[in-house]
């Protein structure tokens, strides 16, 4: 990605916004968005992305940062929004009976979680196993 483009600076402000919203600091043991370097992750998937699909993401991440300032309490860009307040909005925006905000909170959760899941400390969280998850019984699933 050029470091040039306002459409890319935003949508970077407005993935580490929105990474820092979803998947915060805890105290039940969960790694965060920093322990899984969630944001330099997800640009570094960006670019290895074919050009379709990278704008995709872009102009996803660009449209929270900015509509926020309609969206939002508060008439600010997404990332100028507390973390609390920014969680709150993208639960509000999953359950919206406006479906234009359903996908567009599920297209952050959604993009996000994928790559904060492909992360060994995420998935070891979660009980993962190389070559499987495991069970309550002590086997492994599939």
């Amino acid at each position: 990605m050029s470091a040039d483009s306002l459409l890319e600076r935003l949508a970077k402000e407005g993935l580490g916004a929105a990474a820092e919203a979803l998947f915060p600091s805890n105290d039940y043991g969960a790694p965060d968005y920093r322990e899984t370097e969630l944001v330099a992750r997800t640009v570094e998937y960006w670019g290895l992305l074919p050009l379709r699909q990278r704008r995709l993401l872009v102009l996803l991440f660009a449209c929270v940062e900015l509509a926020s300032v309609l969206l939002i309490r508060g008439g600010r860009r997404f990332s100028r929004h507390p973390a609390p307040a920014r969680e709150v909005a993208v639960r509000a925006w999953r359950r919206s009976s406006l479906f234009p905000l359903r996908i567009l909170g599920d297209a952050l959760k959604a993009s996000l979680t994928v790559l904060y899941m492909s992360h060994p400390a995420a998935l070891a969280h979660v009980g993962a196993k190389r070559g499987g998850f495991a069970t309550s019984c002590g086997g492994e699933g599939a």
